[in-house]
């Protein structure tokens, strides 16, 4: 029989995915303290064979999970480094200033 925590966990993480593509940092916020809580209790107990098969999968969802936060991550870097130069160049060459060059906020437009 699988843990009550384990299965708890993965419901953890799931929502853990809503509240990131939601942008809702109070939730990524609980979920994150919440999730500790959680893998702290597991980190010393036996799993079951079925335990270490829900165990992986909980791995992968977490994987998925930081592959969004780093996306996330880097398009708030691009759009900080894209403001920085464009306040840059209206500093440095006056207030109507244009790139001669246009300029996107991600790779994947």
């Amino acid at each position: 029989m699988v843990s009550k925590e384990l299965l708890e966990l993965k419901k953890v993480l799931e929502e853990e995915k809503s509240a990131l593509i939601n942008g809702a940092i109070e939730e990524i916020l609980k979920w994150a303290s919440y999730k500790a809580r959680l893998v702290d209790y597991l980190k010393n107990k036996e799993l079951t064979p079925e335990e270490e098969k829900l165990l992986k999968e909980i791995v992968a969802i977490n994987e998925r999970n930081k592959r969004i936060i780093e996306a996330g991550l880097n398009f708030v870097q691009e759009a900080y480094d894209f403001l920085t130069q464009l306040a840059s160049q209206k500093e440095t060459y006056g207030k109507n200033s244009t790139s001669s060059r246009p300029r996107i906020l991600s790779k994947a437009v």
